[in-house]
């Protein structure tokens, strides 16, 4: 998220070992991509509505310049899992460093769906007909979904009817993105860009294989309804954010090879990847990344090759 000429990778964590578990938001900032500075965390499991997990989501800028996340978490030892949202408890603090769960949470619940796969919510756009909207990665039986969500105040979400996509034997569907991407030049979009000469992006984890998957379509906003590209494969945690002047870029999570002791030797499991810009090819059939241009400040003695 960039704010107030500030950088904010939030990101999960275990403040307790390096092994799963624990989880909480870690959070660092930054003012050019490639230094960054830990944060104490900013959402952690505190309260009756996440008191189990505090799990993946996104955030959201909001009108007024506010920023809001939304997060998943798990209130009981059955794995039931809600979306919550927090707010900035100051919001001149250029570092955002300390975050509130109100207690109207949670915003959303998982009525008509499995809660126990009811997770990540992403980044919320808004429609021209003066909805907001949200996804949630899902699951129903082995098919993979993108449950989709609208609100007119971001506070009270219903469901739609049907998910945005869902392909059969795709299995659960984790840290869904959707977002546009532009035809005509390699500037990132606004989430909230839904008409012109644009293409929409549609990325989900897939707990099955632990590989990220995306396919390249049309979004036909009026019906909320989702349809791929004949070039795409429709078969399906990495996170992607739009940064002003830079454009859409992808945070990905490197799982490393060490077995758990050897983790826990070192200190450390996983790593975040450099950042990198993200377009859409002239192909019109795949995307195109690159680390951002902010890593050329890193290099330092030229070496010349020649034959």
């Amino acid at each position: 998220m960039y704010y107030n000429g500030i950088y904010h990778l939030f990101y999960q964590y275990n403040p307790k070992g390096a092994v799963w578990g624990n989880i909480v938001w870690a959070h660092s900032v930054s003012t050019d991509l490639i230094n960054w500075k830990p944060l104490p965390p900013a959402i952690y499991p505190s309260k009756p509505f996440d008191q189990y997990g505090t799990w993946s989501g996104s955030a959201t800028i909001l009108p007024g310049n506010k920023p809001i996340i939304l997060y998943t978490g798990i209130i009981d030892k059955n794995n039931t899992q809600v979306q919550n949202y927090a707010i900035p408890a100051n919001y001149s603090d250029p570092y955002l460093q300390k975050w509130i769960k109100p207690n109207n949470n949670p915003l959303v619940f998982p009525v008509g769906v499995n809660k126990t796969v009811f997770r990540d919510p992403t980044t919320a756009w808004f429609g021209k007909d003066g909805h907001w909207r949200i996804l949630v990665g899902g699951r129903r039986k082995y098919r993979g979904m993108a449950h989709l969500y609208r609100s007119r105040d971001f506070m009270k979400w219903t469901k739609a009817q049907y998910p945005l996509h869902s392909p059969a034997m795709t299995g659960m569907w984790e840290c869904p993105d959707f977002y546009p991407v532009s035809l005509d030049s390699e500037n990132g979009l606004e989430v909230s860009v839904i008409e012109g000469n644009i293409k929409h992006v549609l990325k989900v984890s897939l707990d099955e294989t632990r590989y990220e998957y995306y396919t390249i379509g049309k979004y036909f906003w009026k019906i909320d309804k989702y349809v791929p590209d004949n070039t795409s494969v429709d078969s399906w945690a990495g996170h992607f954010s739009m940064l002003e002047r830079i454009g859409r870029i992808l945070w990905g999570w490197a799982n490393e090879s060490n077995t758990s002791i050897e983790a826990v030797k070192k200190g450390w499991t996983g790593i975040q990847t450099i950042p990198r810009k993200v377009w859409l090819d002239k192909s019109e059939k795949q995307l195109v990344q690159w680390p951002v241009e902010e890593l050329e400040t890193r290099r330092r003695r030229k070496v010349h090759l020649s034959n």
